[in-house]
């Protein structure tokens, strides 16, 4: 059965053809979809749209959620992972450049580090991993830190005494409980 579709139909089949991002696509596709008439001689290609929209919806879903994890996940390697953590500037990059062999950028500007570097330390016979992270005063880091920082065997906070440290403490533990993530005390 013939489908007898309008001219802006293909049109919007053009534009499906030329678009490179899924973004691109799936927007052509659903103008396909609305201006395509509904009978029984469509039915098998608006079946087909709707699969194409959905699978690339799902590509589209998978690009991102993998370009969000980029930099804020690194696997546990060693006997243990310590995480530090704390605000901007206190140093965090410079204990991890002077106890492992990583070379994280060091900056007297703050936010100098942008994802999690991580360096392995030596202890008599043991490895173990340090992460360097981005300071936590911002939420989307909070965000995307929370997961990391839960695994951890270790979360080091560092601070900087020359500067209200009992200020600095309040904050990252506030910024920590906000992450979600609860310290454990040893009383």
């Amino acid at each position: 059965m013939p489908a007898n579709l309008p001219p802006q139909y293909f049109e919007a089949e053009k534009r499906y053809r030329i678009a490179k991002d899924p973004e691109g696509k799936i927007e052509a596709l659903q103008a396909m979809l609305a201006i395509m008439p509904r009978h029984k001689g469509t039915d098998k290609l608006h079946a087909g749209l709707r699969r194409k929209i959905a699978k690339l919806s799902q590509e589209a879903e998978k690009k991102y959620a993998t370009a969000r994890r980029t930099g804020f996940y690194v696997g546990k390697e060693g006997a243990g992972q310590v995480i530090l953590v704390g605000p901007t500037n206190v140093g965090k990059s410079q204990i991890l450049a002077a106890v492992t062999e990583a070379s994280p950028e060091i900056a007297a500007y703050p936010f100098t580090t942008k994802t999690l570097t991580p360096g392995m330390m030596k202890f008599k016979d043991i490895q173990i991993q340090l992460v360097d992270t981005p300071p936590l005063g911002h939420k989307n880091v909070r965000v995307l830190l929370s997961n990391t920082l839960r695994r951890a065997d270790l979360i080091a906070i560092v601070i900087d005494l020359g500067i209200e440290p009992a200020s600095q403490m309040e904050n990252t533990l506030l910024n920590l409980s906000e992450a979600r993530v609860e310290p454990v005390t040893d009383n």
